[in-house]
C-alpha cells in the first residue's frame, strides 16, 4: 500500500495536469506554492503600509473632503506594471477571482491595525445596472465576499446602488470626475442602517471623487452614519 502523502501528490500531479492553473497577470503556469499570482509577478507588487503610518496619505486626501473614519489602499497602482495588468484583468478580462488575491492580502495586513473592528457592512462603488449587464459582474464581488468571511462582516450590494449611468472617468480631471458622479448614487432603505459603520470598497484611488461620491451619499441619507474606506489600489 502507498503511503498516503504519495497518493496525495499523485493526486494533485492528476490536477494539475486536467486543470494547470495559470498566473492572472503573466499567464505563466503556476508552481504548488503560487495562488493566484506568480511569485515573479508578486515581486513587482509594492504594498502602501498606509495603514501602519501617521500620515496615511489615502486618509489625508479623502477626509479633507468627506468625513471618513478610516481609509486606506492594498497596493501602489504602476500604470506599466503589474497592478495595472491585474486590475485591468479583474475588471474587463472576466477574472474576477482575482479578488480572492486582492482579500488575502487584506487579511495578511488589516488584521493587526484592526481595520474592521466596529465595522457593520462592507459595500461595494456599485455599477449601473447597464454597465453590470455588458460586464456581466461587479468587479468587486468576489474581494467582498471573501472579507466578508474573514473579517465577519456582511457584504451587501443592496444598500448604495447606482441610479445615473456615467461616463468614464479615466480621461477626466478632479473637478470633472466629482461633477460626473454627483448624484450618481442612493441609499436604498436608509432608516434600516441608523448608526451603521460601513467600508466602502473600490479597486483603484486616483482622485477620490467616486468613493468621496459614495460616500457622501451615506453620510447624508442614513442617520448618525460612519464611512470608512478600502481600495485595493491608489495613484500617487
Amino acid at each position: 500500500m502507498f503511503p498516503l502523502k504519495y497518493l496525495k501528490r499523485g493526486y494533485k500531479d492528476v490536477l494539475n495536469i486536467l486543470y494547470p492553473r495559470f498566473c492572472l497577470s503573466c499567464n505563466k503556469l503556476l508552481q504548488d506554492s503560487e495562488r493566484e499570482i506568480c511569485h515573479v509577478c508578486q515581486a513587482d507588487l509594492h504594498l502602501t503600509g498606509f495603514d501602519y503610518l501617521n500620515g496615511n496619505p489615502v486618509y489625508e486626501k479623502l477626509s479633507a473632503i468627506v468625513n471618513i473614519e478610516r481609509a486606506t489602499a492594498l497596493y501602489l497602482f504602476d500604470k506599466s506594471g503589474v497592478i495595472q495588468e491585474l486590475i485591468h484583468n479583474l475588471k474587463y478580462n472576466n477574472h474576477p477571482e482575482i479578488g480572492n488575491f486582492f482579500a488575502q492580502t487584506a487579511l495578511d495586513y488589516l488584521s493587526n491595525p484592526g481595520f474592521f473592528t466596529g465595522v457593520d457592512y462592507i459595500v461595494p462603488v456599485p455599477l449601473h445596472p447597464k454597465k453590470q449587464r455588458w460586464r456581466g459582474y461587479n468587479q468587486m464581488t468576489e474581494f467582498g465576499r471573501n472579507l466578508e468571511n474573514f473579517f465577519s462582516v456582511p457584504y451587501s450590494e443592496k444598500i448604495l446602488i447606482r441610479q445615473i449611468y456615467t461616463e468614464s472617468q479615466t480621461k477626466k480631471n478632479a473637478l470633472q470626475r466629482r461633477e460626473n458622479v454627483k448624484n450618481a448614487f442612493r441609499i436604498l432603505q436608509a432608516t434600516n442602517y441608523t448608526g451603521k459603520h460601513f467600508v466602502i470598497i473600490d479597486d483603484v484611488i486616483t482622485t477620490g471623487a467616486t468613493v468621496e461620491a459614495c460616500a457622501e451619499t451615506i453620510l447624508n441619507t442614513i442617520p448618525h452614519s460612519k464611512v470608512s474606506i478600502l481600495a485595493l489600489t491608489m495613484v500617487l
